[in-house]
């Protein structure tokens, strides 16, 4: 009984550990900017963040499809700012997703960015003011 209840504390102390890093919502600075207006916005969201467990298989073939998960979003909402000093008759609204929760699951390129690598998400062209 003692042998099996240490391995169950053990086994919690790993999963505790383990779920601080696991994917989750986070905070991330994004830029906001369009082509038309002159200023770059700076502003805070929330975007899926951490880590997804993977699975190497010992068997490898050619016809088994092996698809890794990434950290993504489960549940979007979006919210929506206007840029300043935008010229009279430019749509000067910018609307960016807000993380409400995330899941291990396929990359969605419908609205995630699943490149390897890929421009800082606070990256701005245009002259930087903060919100």
């Amino acid at each position: 009984m003692c042998a099996l209840r240490q391995l169950l504390l053990l086994a919690t102390c790993f999963y505790s550990v383990q779920g601080r890093h696991l994917c989750h919502p986070t905070n991330v600075t994004i830029s906001a900017e369009k082509d038309e207006c002159p200023i770059c916005v700076t502003l805070t969201t929330s975007i899926c963040g951490g880590y997804c467990p993977t699975k190497e298989s010992v068997y490898k073939s050619p016809l088994l499809s092996v698809y890794q998960h990434v950290c993504t979003y489960k549940e979007i909402r979006y919210e929506t700012i206007r840029l300043p000093g935008c010229p009279t008759g430019v749509d000067s609204t910018y609307t960016y997703p807000v993380a409400v929760s995330c899941e291990c699951n396929l990359c969605r390129m419908d609205y995630t960015d699943c490149t390897v690598q890929s421009i800082k998400p606070d990256f701005c062209i245009a002259r930087r003011s903060s919100l």
